[in-house]
């Protein structure tokens, strides 16, 4: 193990950042042991990099790892690198966790290096640096594993990189429906929207839970579902900004032929019971999926091969969840594929060892997906038989939360599959079905990398707008906004500014299309 010193100054600077961290949060650290080094001898100070873990690794365990699993790891780490690694876990909480990192970008702390964002939320306010040059010095494995299209995601227009990806255009609103009520109520998978509503309405009418109640519903789903998962059945362009042909101008769906029919239909299905009553307000899908009455779910997909399996063996002995593959409204597919992002894990401004912390992220690429499994499980996993495609835990009793997995993204995490039961449902999804857009419409400008900053100074209601298109649509949907008042609707986004949206969108759109 490389012998750590620790200056009198890396020690108040350690502390001002314990004192900080108290307020919100939990920081994992080992203090090294200040050491004397003889006359004439070299010192040789192992770099601390210090991570923000907002990834999502420590789902597995969100309060994070057993000190010692934890310690074993880091010790790992500081023999294979030289390179001695820090946690800071987040409070639990979207909002919270922000504020903590903000807290930490903005204190006189040292102590963040290396986070989840989306780059461009931080690199116009100086937090970040860009990785063009540590890329090519540190981290060539990275480069190897992400292709051109994710990387165009990490640029900004002069070039310059600045987050290592973490996804990549992906459809993730596919419909799921229980295959074994289609198969009780002698009915086949829907291939229309008119065959689809045939099954809602059964599902509604026929108890096919078998509980003796009217409270079966048909459709569990959300905002971001309905708009994803249905809409491209409608809209030639599914949900995305479309091109108007009279004009040549960039435009809003909610102004796009077809856009009425769609919010028609979902209010019927809403009017009916169809969709679930609660589908717009706080819910939890997993207690949902728990009660045995939910027939389908245009949610994320996750929604359904993550939870699902944990409950299945409560559910009845034949339940199971298939997607609906091939469906088709009057303008095609029903699904929109979501676009690239800038999504990454960045490099802050602050960073004393940017080398070290993009080495250290370099290592979990290579020999994929070996040194990312180790990094997301430690010890606690291993390929079955002799593949290097098929893994397993080893135990349930899960003691390293994945502090320092960095590598999350599809370029590791679609190169394993679990054969554990209950995360199968989910890796096959990732490594089969993810990456096939061909399923999908895909937005007219998926490939714009919109200037936020810019949208904002020339838009100065873009909130106001943004959240009238939400808000509204809710509201169509639910009954509680009658259809007849879609022309009014449309009045109040051109009273927002819609002009100046219409005329900002469509200049970045021709400035940026290739």
């Amino acid at each position: 193990m490389v012998r750590k010193v620790v200056s009198a100054t890396a020690i108040v600077v350690l502390s001002a950042f314990t004192l900080a961290a108290c307020s919100s949060g939990t920081t994992t650290d080992t203090k090294g042991s200040a050491n004397e080094t003889p006359k004439g001898a070299t010192s040789k100070v192992t770099p601390k990099i210090y991570i923000y873990q907002n990834t999502g690794a420590l789902n597995q365990k969100p309060e994070g790892s057993v000190p010692e699993k934890l310690e074993e790891m880091k010790k790992m780490y500081i023999e294979k690198l030289g390179i001695e690694p820090i946690a800071i876990i987040p409070p639990q909480g979207g909002d919270a966790s922000k504020e903590k990192l903000n807290l930490l970008l903005g204190g006189s702390s040292d102590e963040v290096d290396t986070f989840q964002a989306n780059w461009d939320d931080y690199a116009s306010k100086g937090a970040i640096i860009p990785l063009n040059d540590l890329l090519d010095k540190y981290g060539q494995d990275i480069k190897k594993a992400w292709g051109e299209k994710a990387w165009e995601y990490m640029k900004d227009k002069d070039g310059k990189i600045w987050g290592i990806p973490r996804g990549e255009p992906a459809v993730h609103y596919p419909i799921w429906i229980r295959s074994d009520w289609l198969k009780k109520l002698d009915l086949k998978m829907p291939q229309t929207i008119d065959e689809l509503e045939a099954v809602l309405k059964a599902f509604k009418e026929k108890d096919p839970d078998g509980n003796g109640k009217d409270d079966t519903i048909p459709m569990m789903t959300d905002l971001a579902g309905i708009r994803n998962a249905l809409m491209g059945g409608f809209v030639e362009h599914g949900n995305s900004n479309w091109v108007d042909p009279a004009d040549q101008k960039l435009k809003p769906v909610e102004l796009a032929p077809g856009f009425k029919d769609y919010v028609a239909k979902l209010a019927d299905w809403y009017q009916k019971g169809y969709i679930y009553k609660e589908a717009f307000a706080k819910f939890d899908p997993m207690e949902l999926l728990k009660t045995n009455r939910v027939g389908t779910s245009s949610m994320w997909y996750s929604r359904v091969t993550l939870l699902f399996p944990q409950i299945k063996p409560n559910l009845p002995a034949d339940a199971n969840y298939e997607m609906i593959r091939g469906i088709q409204g009057p303008k095609g597919k029903l699904m929109t594929a979501t676009s690239g992002n800038t999504a990454s894990m960045v490099i802050t401004k602050k960073a004393k060892n940017p080398e070290a912390v993009m080495k250290f992220i370099n290592h979990q690429y290579q020999d994929i997906p070996t040194n990312s499994l180790t990094a997301a499980f430690g010890t606690n996993w291993g390929y079955i038989g002799n593949s290097k495609f098929d893994i397993e835990l080893k135990s349930k009793d899960i003691q390293y939360g994945g502090e320092y997995f960095v590598s999350l993204g599809t370029a590791t995490e679609l190169k394993y599959a679990f054969q554990d039961p209950v995360k199968k449902m989910h890796a096959d999804y990732l490594t089969k079905e993810a990456l096939k857009l061909d399923v999908a419409k895909i937005a007219v400008d998926a490939t714009i990398l919109y200037d936020k900053k810019k949208l904002q100074e020339n838009i100065p209601t873009l909130g106001d707008i943004e959240r009238l298109r939400n808000e509204e649509l809710v509201k169509f949907v639910t009954g509680a906004r009658p259809l007849s008042e879609f022309d009014k609707f449309i009045d109040q986004l051109n009273k927002a500014g819609l002009e100046k949206w219409i005329a900002e969108y469509t200049r970045q759109f021709n400035e940026k299309k290739k």
